[in-house]
């Protein structure tokens, strides 16, 4: 079961040609020796901030709480805060299908993601809703539901469902469409509150990287 490790955080104003050479240099392959692989790295597009969302794997809570309780990851975050502001972190556990499916790279994809807590008494309710109108509307859409995640560290709301698009085009002509609009007025009108939304945009320092390494596979 892949647990989601999130972070977000803003860069530091005249830090960013820093920044961006700590992070691909020290930041990143620092992670991966600590074990927590980065499987994707994003900037909010559309919606609030912070504005740099980097997403990691990790096998199993107590190994994360082992890595983040190091001096190794104490060390390498304190690097961090020198570059970044607004720091914070959560940790995901999947939900549904998503329990069976591990989170891998994907290369060249923007992220919907809708984050809400579910209305007490309707969580069945809203499991059958997702089940039996959500997925399959938004798999007409081509933005598919890709996983869905439970808040277990970190506050805010609870849910996380993520939909995954080819681009912003094909995302803003999905969120454009009546279907959509009649799926998201009733998720929020019956199942859910404290709703809200990001477009994320790919980064690169995670996709270009893992493309490299693929195509050396070959040589």
């Amino acid at each position: 079961m892949a647990i989601l490790f999130v972070q977000h955080w803003d860069v530091r104003p005249g830090k960013f040609d820093e920044y961006g050479s700590f992070i691909s240099n020290y930041y990143n392959p620092g992670l991966k020796d600590l074990g927590i692989r980065l499987v994707g790295g994003y900037y909010v597009a559309v919606g609030e901030g912070p504005r740099i969302v980097a997403v990691a794997t990790v096998d199993e809570a107590e190994s994360l709480r082992r890595t983040i309780s190091s001096r190794e990851y104490r060390d390498l975050s304190g690097r961090l805060s020198e570059h970044v502001w607004k720091y914070s972190n959560k940790v995901y556990v999947p939900v549904g299908r998503s329990e069976k499916a591990p989170y891998v790279i994907q290369t060249g994809v923007w992220k919907l993601n809708h984050y809400y807590n579910v209305l007490h008494g309707m969580e069945e309710e809203h499991v059958q809703f997702i089940r039996a109108e959500v997925i399959p509307a938004m798999e007409k859409l081509h933005i598919p539901v890709t996983g869905a995640y439970r808040l277990a560290i970190g506050s805010g709301p609870r849910m996380l469902a993520e939909c995954t698009g080819k681009s912003l085009t094909a995302i803003s002509e999905a969120i454009q469409s009546d279907q959509f609009r009649k799926i998201a007025r009733s998720l929020k009108d019956k199942y859910a509150t404290d709703y809200s939304s990001r477009i994320l945009a790919p980064t690169g320092r995670i996709e270009i990287p893992y493309l490299l390494s693929e195509m050396m596979k070959n040589f």
